[in-house]
């Protein structure tokens, strides 16, 4: 790319860049859009295996793709189903017992 500022933007924007092998990061769940036409499903998913091996927490790192739609959507199903995907993450995350794995 021949344009110094978007290149320095682009970069910027590429999570992978900044990861580190042995750091406690987080849990994570990473969404991809299947049908999205600015962010192809792969990269979210290449970010996500990446911080699963860089990680040294033990903490999940989970990746959902969303085969209804892309970036953003009209669907309000999809929107709901999106939402409650990841309120349920950081509910069992966060230690709200009643999202915790039951044996």
């Amino acid at each position: 790319m021949s344009e110094p500022i978007e290149t320095k933007a682009l970069y910027g924007m590429g999570g992978m860049h900044y990861l580190v092998d042995g750091v406690n990061y987080p849990a994570v769940i990473n969404i991809a859009g299947w049908t999205d036409s600015r962010v192809v499903a792969w990269q979210p998913g290449k970010f996500a295996a990446a911080l699963q091996n860089s990680s040294a927490s033990g903490k999940p790192v989970l990746m959902k793709v969303n085969y209804d739609n892309g970036h953003f959507t009209e669907d309000r199903e999809v929107t709901w189903a999106n939402f409650a995907d990841q309120f349920a993450f950081v509910m069992w995350q966060s230690g709200h017992p009643d999202f915790q794995l039951k044996e």
